[in-house]
């Protein structure tokens, strides 16, 4: 990982804690030492992402607590690691109706439950997060009214962060879109990163130039902020190509 890092000069790494093998069990304490000193010495930031998978509304308090220990062992991890961001989404909780015969989505049929319960577990993780690494949230689908405000409370109250995906941005449509641009434009001294990614054939997460995103323009508003941007880019043959894309616009030098 830090030899490709060097190889492409890349300055900031994103772990993506879905992958097991970055589980926090597999560590030890002398192992999470050992990368700090080693990609400080590299002069290669790190940052962490959250697994998809841990819930921060479920209506059970011990089913919920039980997900804030797991993610506190892990912004423990990032930590440990001497991680600088620790970033998660506002996450989805869902359960099929039979009557409906579809998934409902607890955010969207019961917002203003969920999002108490939301910034009650958000508060839980800013106190754990204190001193040690910075909280950042990040926009993906589509979300609830009352989820953006205690987002955009928080952030103002107490200090949390904002991560700009500007795929996700674009995979919105029409009142949507403009919502969640919106937002950032009334929270932007609150962005502390981005993630670059384009979207081709309604598919997120492609190679920068492939599809339909405007780079250039997400860009000019990334580096006139003087954030880290992440190429969020799969598979890692993408990513190479996506680099060369941005040679090409002479912008390389201004990306993490």
């Amino acid at each position: 990982m830090s030899e490709f890092s060097q190889g492409h000069g890349f300055e900031l790494i994103q772990i993506n804690l879905d992958n097991p093998r970055h589980f926090p069990e597999r560590y030890s304490a002398g192992e999470r030492a050992e990368i700090k000193t080693r990609f400080a010495e590299l002069g290669i930031g790190l940052c962490f992402h959250s697994p998809s998978d841990i819930p921060m509304m479920n209506r059970h308090e011990s089913i919920r607590q039980a997900s804030l220990n797991r993610a506190f062992e892990m912004i423990d991890l990032a930590a440990d690691m001497g991680g600088e961001y620790f970033i998660f989404h506002p996450g989805r909780l869902a359960f099929y109706s039979l009557s409906l015969k579809k998934v409902v989505f607890m955010e969207q049929r019961f917002p203003e439950r969920t999002s108490e319960l939301f910034a009650d577990s958000l508060g839980r993780l800013l106190a754990h997060c204190k001193g040690k690494i910075e909280l950042c949230i990040e926009n993906t689908h589509e979300i609830a009214t009352p989820f953006l405000n205690v987002i955009g409370d928080l952030v103002v109250r107490d200090g949390l962060g904002l991560v700009w995906d500007a795929g996700h941005t674009e995979q919105l449509i029409g009142s949507k879109r403009t919502q969640i641009v919106q937002f950032f434009q009334n929270h932007i001294g609150h962005v502390k990163l981005a993630h670059l990614h384009d979207i081709k054939n309604g598919i997120s997460h492609k190679a920068l130039g492939s599809g339909g995103l405007n780079v250039s323009g997400y860009l000019e508003i990334f580096n006139a902020l003087s954030i880290d941007v992440v190429l969020e880019i799969f598979p890692e043959s993408e990513l190479v190509n996506s680099v060369d894309y941005l040679r090409k616009l002479n912008v390389v030098d201004k990306l993490s």
